[in-house]
């Protein structure tokens, strides 16, 4: 309630209230179906809980829907048009965003980009599949790759950071990158070349023109989008490259927030006519 009287402070009136929440979000019923990060939520109502605790009505999304949201309204998205968000972090979400409003599918599983195959005998994914660009491009899996490489005896500065209190990070392989190591900039080549073939095949299947890279690992931008686009261009053979744009969020950690903002307005908004 702290928030509400912020926001009262400042002449708005709170009606609504949006959440992201990762998983499959059955968005009509207000449900979580289903969260990877949530283990025993499953068809849970959360956007009930959460209103009858709140006093206000509450609208649930999938988390980087809402943030495709933000960028969409404030962002990196408001001249796009219909784009593809995909979002690095911990894993790889992704969302479609089609006459502004996020594509939900059968069953509100569209948008698993992070599942996509990218390499058939590659590693095995906690979703069970092997080769998913999750795999390949998150930032917990570039943490697993620098440590087994190293363990395979690779040549690297990191050597030093994996001894280390905190170990390593893809924020410390990112500066190793941009300082020159060179096993740190093969597996960033490695995030950008699968990042590419991820949206050739989207581009390819739905002639999208527009991309935009969101999550942790927009940080990590440069070390990643020359590789990135060089293989897009060997990719693309049905749409000149030059016909695709590819762009970094410029929300950061609010786009997330924003997004829910802008859900809970629209809601709102068709619920009461307006």
């Amino acid at each position: 309630m702290e928030l509400t009287h912020q926001a009262e402070q400042k002449g708005f009136l709170v009606k609504a209230v949006g959440v992201g929440c990762a998983g499959l979000i059955d968005l009509p019923n207000r449900v979580v179906v289903r969260s990877p990060n949530l283990p025993g939520w499953v068809n849970f109502p959360l956007g009930q809980r959460l209103s009858q605790d709140l006093q206000f009505p509450v609208f649930i999304e999938n988390d980087v829907n809402c943030i495709s949201y933000g960028e969409y309204w404030l962002g990196g998205g408001r001249d796009l048009g219909d784009f593809l968000c995909i979002a690095p972090g911990t894993g790889v979400g992704g969302c479609l965003i089609v006459n502004g409003k996020a594509w939900q599918g059968e069953g509100y599983s569209a948008g698993e980009i992070g599942h996509m195959t990218i390499q058939p005998d590659g590693e095995r994914c906690r979703c069970g599949n092997h080769g998913c660009l999750e795999t390949l491009a998150s930032a917990s899996w570039l943490v697993w790759r620098a440590e087994q490489w190293l363990r395979q005896g690779a040549k690297s500065s990191l050597e030093k950071d994996v001894e280390s209190p905190g170990g390593l990070s893809a924020e410390i392989i990112y500066h190793a990158a941009m300082a020159g190591d060179q096993m740190a900039q093969e597996l960033f080549q490695l995030v950008g070349t699968s990042l590419a073939i991820a949206i050739a095949n989207v581009v390819h299947l739905l002639g999208i023109s527009a991309v935009l890279i969101a999550g942790g690992m927009a940080n990590g931008w440069e070390a990643f989008i020359d590789p990135l686009q060089a293989e897009l261009e060997r990719r693309l053979t049905m749409m000149p490259p030059t016909d695709i744009r590819v762009v970094k969020a410029q929300l950061g950690d609010e786009a997330g927030a924003l997004g829910g903002a802008f859900l809970a307005g629209r809601e709102v908004s068709l619920t009461m006519g307006v």
